[in-house]
């Protein structure tokens, strides 16, 4: 088990961003302070001292202003970790979802021009492709960072989605639309002991891996969103809007297990709807047409593949519904910028 006391004292990456601060105050100021690592680097690049720091905490992220899933260390759905103290807030996007929790102090999480307090007890989720940064600059501010695979969420976390709820409408939205309107999603959970708990708890189980941690974290990640429905919904702030809370699991579950062969007409027939019905349905609720759903749920069923089994290319062409390598290979380059072999063997290394 892990206590707040455990995770006070500083790691030799805080050291060195505290001694930073210390040097540079003015990075970390919510109006004028460093928001990019670019920024970071032409302030510090007259004492090479500092490269340590920079260099070890943003190695594995390779200066990339934007984060993709091939980061996680591991090819489970979850990941947690502590988010380093006295960072500057340094904005960011990332292809995943991200959930910010705070044990103790207060942190500034940044968005455009805008910066929020979080206080304990605050949970904040972060969308798929939203531009953010988190700044902690006191040494008595812990925050827990856990990131979940958009890849694979729906599968993974598919119970929880089955009801009309927020989270429903949230994590809909941002899984099938790829521009930033899915914002953020907010609950404040004050002095919740059983969400700190399994908080703590999510953090001890990563850090062990022991023996089936994997579905320990995604049954401890459910738990948490059981309670946050239960008992902080009314504290719960969203950009998505009542007229998009329209539950389209069972439609989008049902897309993901026939997207290799599913057509329009048959899609609408199966719920009962005209065309024109589901077609400004998913239109609504996912900002994408059906042609776009197919096409974003094939490339995802491609990336799952290529970076978890080891079947040949063409088969894994044949698998996603495609008929033309040629025309694969070109709209796979498109979402990733990388070619499939090249992703492969970024995300299996």
């Amino acid at each position: 088990m892990i206590y707040l006391s455990d995770l006070m004292p500083l790691t030799a990456v805080e050291l060195d961003y505290r001694a930073l601060m210390q040097d540079y105050p003015f990075i970390h100021e919510s109006k004028g302070g460093l928001r990019s690592l670019p920024e970071l680097i032409d302030a510090t690049s007259p004492y090479p001292r500092y490269e340590a720091a920079y260099l070890k905490h943003f190695a594995r992220f390779e200066h990339e202003e934007m984060l993709t899933e091939t980061l996680f260390r591991r090819k489970q759905a979850v990941e947690v970790m502590m988010h380093p103290r006295f960072v500057p807030g340094f904005l960011h996007s990332h292809d995943f979802f991200e959930l910010i929790y705070v044990l103790s102090g207060t942190l500034e999480h940044f968005t455009g021009q805008e910066c929020q307090k979080l206080a304990p007890g605050d949970i904040c989720i972060v969308a798929p492709h939203v531009t953010h940064g988190i700044g902690t600059c006191k040494k008595d501010t812990l925050a827990i960072n856990v990131v979940l695979r958009a890849s694979t969420f729906a599968e993974t976390f598919f119970n929880i989605l089955q009801e009309d709820t927020m989270l429903t409408a949230f994590f809909t939205r941002a899984l099938f639309n790829s521009d930033t309107d899915s914002g953020m999603l907010h609950f404040r959970t004050e002095n919740d002991a059983e969400i700190r708990q399994i908080m703590l708890t999510m953090l001890y189980e990563f850090r062990q891996n022991s023996l089936y941690a994997d579905k320990m974290l995604n049954s401890l990640m459910t738990s948490c969103f059981i309670i946050l429905l239960r008992s902080h919904a009314d504290s719960a702030k969203t950009s998505i809007s009542a007229d998009r809370r329209t539950n389209l699991v069972p439609i989008l579950h049902y897309l993901q297990n026939n997207s290799d062969s599913l057509t329009l007409h048959k899609l609408a027939q199966h719920f009962s709807y005209s065309d024109r019905q589901m077609t400004r349905l998913l239109l609504q609720s996912t900002g994408k047409n059906f042609t776009q759903l197919i096409q974003h749920l094939r490339l995802t069923k491609a990336r799952n593949l290529l970076a978890h089994s080891n079947l040949p290319v063409q088969e894994i062409i044949n698998r996603c519904g495609y008929s033309n390598p040629t025309y694969f290979y070109r709209l796979f380059n498109q979402q990733f910028q990388m070619t499939p072999a090249e992703f492969r063997k970024h995300a299996q290394t």
